[in-house]
This record gives structure tokens, C-alpha cells and sequence, in this order.
């Protein structure tokens, strides 16, 4: 069945050769790259949360989805290093949902949003018999930093995430706090690709490779595991597929030629060719295949 990654490929297929000079970086990335005045660069973002996919009304405060909306979009403009400047917003309200939890949302969204200077500056609301749907479209800049795509890893680079993974849906799907800040540092140090984890280091990782046109290999022992994953994990799912494919953890993957062991764990290391390998402790290769969560079409 046909999933989102797939329309995603499709999207990118068009605009292939068509980014130009005020298009630096088209579809694809974790977020689009334009020019702007001066040296800076305008970097911009969209992304959504659905009632019964990325939160349940039923179990989680207005406040906290509105937290949300906003905190993925920021840990975009992390996977990029760029700084968030303003965001605009949209909500689909279920019919009846009362003033209030609509001023809840919008106090989540402003919350996480004035952490990082970033405002809510606008946007739009309507009704209907659905779900609870909320957009927002997140406006950053490049303030002296070059945005950090997924298209620059080597091979010999080595591969690092910035903490524990796994086990998000215990709650820290809905409290995380986007690492803009580190990405900003070790970006000025030296990085040559990154991207957030939203979707599982499986999956998200591939994505890295993909665009960069290289292989990997990560060692299992290295990848660091969430203690929430000691009250998931079953006989069928062990700890470490936790970590590779639960997603959500919003931490950051990124790769370099530079030592960044104090400003994340390195798990392995980028490879010529293709292929996506996991080596176990007993040295067993085994090939990562891309788990994580996909919207199917």
C-alpha cells in the first residue's frame, strides 16, 4: 500500500532542477531553504497534529496539544539549525468545543513558542464534525549559520544522536523539548547532516542516507535506550527495536568527521554504497530496516 513517504518521493521528483536562486533548498528536507535580504536566509516549515494519531483529546490537556504543534515545529528548525522567528497557525475545532479550550490551545502553542522567541502572529479557525486538527506553519531564519541539510553526509563520517531513545508514548511524545539550542552549537563546530528523530532512528536515518547517497552502519550497543523502554518492552519487541523504531523522541541524529562524543552518543559510522546495517555484539551484520510510523494513503 502506498504510504506517505511514497507522495513525499513524488513531490520531490518535480522539483527536481527547478530550485533556483531564491529556492535554495526545495522539498525534501525538514524544512524548505529561500533567499532572503542581506545574508540571511528565510527557512520554512508546516507541520500538523491529528486527534487519535499524534495526541488523544481524551487523555491530553488543550494546553499540552497546543504545546505540541509548536514544539515539533521547533525541533524542525533544530534539525536544520536555523533560529524560529514567528509561526502561524490553524485549528480545526471539533462543533461544540467550548471558547476555553480553544484559548488552551492557543496558550500551548504560545507557551512553547515564547520559549524560543518565536510568537504566534496569526492564522485561522473553523469548525466541522471531525476531530481536532491543528497546523502551524513555522517562519525561521539562518542568523549566521548555514541550515544544516540531510544531503551532506560522507562516508567515514561518524553518527551521533543527542539522547536515550525509545519508549516516547509513555509521555514524552507530548513534553519534549526541541534541541535548537545544541543544534545551533555543534552546527557552528561542524556537521555535515542532520535530522530530528520524529519518525525512529530506522526510518530517519534512512532518510540521511538517501539523500546523501551513502550506506551506514550503527553498532547496537552504542544506540542509547530510554529507561521508559524497561515498561514497554515485551518478549516480541525487545529494547533495541524500541530505540530504532518507536519514533517521536525528538532528540537529533546527526553526522560528522568532527568528535562530538561530549554533545551526543555516537552510534556507528556513515558508509560507501547503500545499504543500512545494524552490527550486533557478537559482530553479526543485519540489515535496518526502516520501521518507525507511517501515514498510509
Amino acid at each position: 500500500m502506498p504510504g506517505e513517504f511514497d507522495f513525499i518521493r513524488w513531490i520531490m521528483s518535480q522539483w527536481r532542477g527547478r530550485a533556483g536562486e531564491r529556492v535554495i533548498v526545495p522539498p525534501g528536507d525538514d524544512l524548505a531553504v529561500l533567499k532572503w535580504s542581506g545574508d540571511d536566509l528565510l527557512i520554512v516549515g508546516v507541520d500538523q497534529v491529528l486527534d487519535g494519531v499524534h495526541f488523544d483529546s481524551a487523555v491530553h490537556s488543550p494546553r499540552d496539544i497546543g504545546r505540541k504543534v509548536m514544539n515539533r515545529n521547533l525541533s524542525d528548525c533544530a534539525a536544520m539549525a536555523c533560529l524560529p522567528a514567528a509561526a502561524v497557525a490553524t485549528a480545526a475545532l471539533p462543533k461544540g468545543a467550548s471558547l476555553d479550550y480553544a484559548k488552551e490551545l492557543y496558550l500551548g502553542m504560545s507557551d512553547a513558542g515564547n520559549a524560543f522567541d518565536c510568537p504566534v502572529v496569526g492564522g485561522d479557525t473553523a469548525s466541522w464534525d471531525g476531530k481536532l486538527v491543528l497546523t502551524l506553519t513555522i517562519l525561521g531564519r539562518s542568523a549566521g549559520i548555514q541550515p544544516v541539510t540531510r544531503a551532506g553526509a560522507k562516508a567515514g563520517d561518524a553518527i551521533f544522536v543527542t539522547g536515550p531513545l525509545g519508549g516516547s508514548i509513555l509521555g514524552r511524545h507530548m513534553t519534549f523539548t526541541p534541541r535548537v539550542a545544541l543544534a545551533r552549537e555543534i552546527a557552528t563546530i561542524g556537521i555535515s547532516a542532520m535530522i530530528d528523530l520524529s519518525d525512529g532512528l530506522s526510518r530517519d536515518l534512512r532518510h540521511i542516507c538517501e539523500q546523501s547517497g551513502v550506506g551506514a552502519i550503527i553498532e547496537a550497543s552504542r544506540i542509547p535506550i530510554h529507561a521508559d523502554v524497561s515498561r514497554l518492552a515485551t518478549t516480541s519487541t525487545t529494547p533495541l527495536e524500541h530505540a530504532l523504531h518507536d519514533g517521536e523522541d525528538y532528540e537529533l541524529c546527526f553526522t560528522s568527521a568532527l568528535d562530538h562524543s561530549t554533545r551526543g552518543t555516537p552510534i556507528g559510522t556513515i558508509t560507501a554504497g547503500d545499504k543500512l546495517l545494524v552490527k550486533h555484539a557478537d559482530n553479526r551484520l543485519e540489515e535496518l530496516k526502516p520501521g518507525g510510523f507511517e501515514h498510509s494513503l
